[in-house]
């Protein structure tokens, strides 16, 4: 994680904020994107301790990634997370005890943080309704963009 926020967080601040991502209000609010240079320079700088205190990343036994993911679930009201289970040159076998231990023992108690949005499928990943198959030929596949929807 030191090598992470160390050596791959340099970002050059004209590719720090996507093309139109600030409004003229943002603009005048003099709000700065997260990837400031002086941002950046307090990565360098940060131990171990300072990352998961301050939050930058959340790490610990499964009993403490469970407490401090239901906050940020809760604190940030979302429902999917993306978690990062193995960084830079950390060996096969750790990784797969974090995920092992993340799947037995912090997942479970995860699940219906939201009970109400239990069986609310809508924003997980699903096939396409049809995929363009080179087999088929281009006439097949522009015989399906001509059907209705």
């Amino acid at each position: 994680m030191s090598y992470f926020y160390n050596r791959c967080l340099h970002v050059y601040q004209g590719f720090a904020d996507a093309p139109g991502y600030r409004t003229i209000k943002t603009i005048q609010a003099n709000v700065l994107n997260a990837l400031s240079e002086e941002f950046q320079n307090l990565f360098t700088t940060l131990t171990w301790k300072q990352l998961v205190d301050d939050g930058y990343i959340i790490a610990g036994s499964p009993q403490t990634v469970r407490q401090r993911m239901e906050e940020m679930i809760k604190g940030l009201r979302i429902g999917h997370v993306f978690g990062l289970f193995h960084v830079g040159d950390m060996p096969d076998w750790k990784a797969r005890h974090s995920s092992k231990l993340f799947a037995e023992e912090v997942m479970p108690y995860l699940r219906d943080v939201w009970p109400v949005w239990r069986d609310d499928d809508r924003w997980w990943c699903k096939p396409l309704a049809y995929r363009a198959r080179p087999e088929e030929g281009i006439e097949a596949a522009r015989q399906h963009a001509r059907r209705p929807q």
